[in-house]
């Protein structure tokens, strides 16, 4: 992973790159045990054992999950039973992205008070709204990882299938990955690599609709990107954030791997008429505003005033290294 430009400039600290997979401690990386830690996940040896350090010295731990209901057999057997037995207790709260990542924890077990929604979200100073949809040009946007499960080739696939029956539309394609080679030539198919946030930013403000056709989809920050610029959605229903950003007044929504039902949202967003764009854009922006900065924010200092009657965590998050 490469540390992004400036982080350390807006903590005001150095970030500390650690390997998640090997057990650590706080005095390995030369830091005293906080009061108030943010645990991503409970998957990764050393953040688990930093969080025990925590809890151990009398501090909280507020877990970070971003995984989203999808009530398989695993959720809905297993995943309680691992939870309470062996995660519970080490854990204070949690913060998750939206309502399918509370549900799936309530079900787990976890208190609905303890229990914060607003993880992600993109910054709206930066993606802001663009003209209404139906001035922009007919393109359709893809951003994300060219691999399986995004299934980025069944849109390519689905859209080639669309474009016979409406040759004026584009698909514009942000990514890379290890299927960027087996995306099919089309005249109407614009390739390109992950641009910078302001660059992608412009991209979005010229898209009509983003289409995110994912298999397997936590929550998707491109959802809120779009959604703050003002584009229609096109989700497949592995997408989480789905329920908090969709509705049938800014959306269309198909099944997961499902050619005919992908073409056909195609087709539909294709025909939808100016009135219903125009408040497509409105009803995304509308929904955007619930997430971002401001609200990841503000659920924390709750949490940490209510733990310990402070208005700032005095924690840190620490990310993995490749």
């Amino acid at each position: 992973m490469v540390p992004i430009d400036g982080m350390e400039q807006v903590l005001g600290q150095p970030v500390h790159w650690i390997d998640a997979r090997k057990p650590t401690s706080w005095s390995d990386i030369g830091l005293q045990v906080p009061r108030f830690f943010l645990q991503s996940g409970w998957s990764y040896p050393a953040f688990s054992a930093l969080g025990r350090e925590v809890k151990l010295a009398g501090g909280y731990v507020v877990g970070l999950s971003d995984a989203n209901w999808r009530g398989d057999f695993r959720q809905l057997l297993l995943g309680p039973f691992a939870f309470r037995l062996r995660h519970r207790r080490h854990f204070d709260a949690f913060l998750v992205p939206g309502r399918q990542g509370e549900r799936l924890l309530r079900y787990f077990g976890m208190p609905p008070n303890l229990i914060r929604t607003g993880m992600y979200g993109a910054d709206p100073s930066l993606f802001s709204p663009g003209p209404p949809i139906n001035e922009r040009p007919r393109e359709f946007l893809f951003v994300g990882q060219l691999i399986h499960r995004k299934d980025v080739l069944g849109l390519t696939s689905a859209f080639a299938e669309f474009s016979r029956q409406r040759p004026g539309w584009t698909l514009r394609i942000c990514g890379s990955g290890e299927l960027r080679k087996q995306i099919p030539e089309h005249p109407q198919i614009v390739v390109e690599d992950f641009v910078q946030p302001h660059e992608l930013a412009s991209r979005y403000r010229s898209a009509r609709f983003l289409v995110l056709p994912s298999l397997v989809e936590a929550w998707g920050l491109v959802v809120h990107e779009a959604s703050l610029c003002g584009c229609g959605l096109i989700l497949s229903d592995a997408v989480g954030s789905g329920d908090d950003l969709a509705s049938d007044r800014n959306s269309i929504c198909f099944r997961a791997g499902n050619k005919p039902e992908l073409v056909a949202a195609l087709l539909s967003a294709a025909d939808r008429n100016s009135e219903w764009l125009i408040e497509a854009g409105s009803e995304s922006r509308t929904r955007a505003r619930n997430f971002g900065p401001e609200r990841f924010a503000a659920e924390m200092s709750s949490l940490v005033s209510a733990f310990g009657g402070y208005s700032t965590p005095a924690s840190l998050q620490f990310h993995t290294t490749s």
